[in-house]
């Protein structure tokens, strides 16, 4: 199972983007150049009920969560060269825990995001997206927090109605550094979409032309780095400055309605059937025994 979680959780082939269309917003003229620009503003909010949860030694715990998300990214673009990605993102993850558990009560990353989209060919699009910054508990910050995902992301449009994705991603404190991936969206009728990207897989149904339901799945995770003195505090110091490799699965359902042209807000509900903490360099990890009820509510918006 923590194989198959960690191909699901790290692809993020939803985070490519590349199947729709480019908005565009502000347009400047310099020097007989045009200069293009368009943005991106993303955030949600999550909790997760009491999920009983292994804590070692035999040993089981009731863990909830609070988890939070946002992204502000502006994309730049001279004439009809690449679109250039240059922006910040933090993510969150807080846990209720057991006075006794030996798990982080915090997770969360603030990274930027320096990256570029171009087209090649015909129907190719390509991204090439680098994600600096520190990933960790946020306790004792040190360079060893400090981590650089990369994602390199392919779309090719068969047609308006079918886009096929491949992905590779690479993070060198995962398990496995680096994973390909293939997805694919199709509209196979006026009102139906089957959307499997990941991180969100689903199957859409546009209810009108604001409001579009949906089925599916969704993927939280990340790789952090816990304090130098985590391991000791817990009784394990084989945890001290370890790396954590988070992964959570949720199904559900849900809605999203276009408030107004640019602006997207959604809702969705199910349950979290899978959540594991993989100490993998430490030989360590603990997972989730029965999951959990969730509920989630974002925000995006493209001008």
């Amino acid at each position: 199972m923590k194989r198959i979680c960690t191909f699901l959780s790290f692809i993020a082939l939803n985070s490519f983007g590349l199947a729709g269309e480019v908005s565009t917003g502000d347009e400047t003229l310099s020097e007989g150049s045009k200069v293009k620009l368009s943005y991106e503003l993303d955030a949600d909010y999550s909790y997760v009920g009491d999920a009983k949860t292994s804590l070692g030694h035999g040993r089981n715990g009731d863990v909830s969560e609070q988890s939070n998300f946002v992204s502000a990214i502006v994309t730049p673009q001279w004439n009809d060269g690449p679109l250039y990605r240059f922006g910040l993102q933090w993510q969150r993850f807080s846990f209720g825990l057991p006075g006794t558990a030996p798990l982080p009560n915090t997770l969360q990353s603030v990274n930027a995001v320096i990256g570029a989209d171009v087209q090649l060919f015909q129907s190719w699009l390509v991204r090439v997206e680098f994600q600096p910054g520190i990933y960790s508990d946020f306790h004792d910050i040190s360079s060893d927090d400090f981590n650089m995902p990369v994602i390199i992301g392919g779309s090719y449009i068969a047609s308006p109605d079918l886009q096929w994705i491949l992905g590779l991603s690479i993070d060198i404190n995962r398990q496995w550094p680096v994973i390909p991936a293939v997805g694919v969206r199709w509209k196979f009728s006026e009102q139906w979409v089957l959307n499997l990207v990941l991180p969100s897989p689903r199957l859409e149904y546009e209810w009108s032309k604001d409001l579009t339901l949906f089925l599916g799945g969704d993927v939280k995770d990340g790789t952090f780095r816990v304090d130098e003195h985590f391991g000791d505090a817990h009784g394990r110091p084989r945890l001290n400055n370890a790396v954590v490799e988070y992964d959570e699965i949720r199904v559900g359902a849900g809605m999203e309605w276009k408030a107004r042209p640019g602006v997207t807000v959604g809702l969705q509900g199910g349950y979290m059937p899978y959540r594991q903490f993989d100490f993998h360099r430490a030989d360590t990890s603990f997972e989730t025994k029965d999951g959990a009820p969730y509920g989630q509510v974002a925000i995006s918006g493209r001008f």
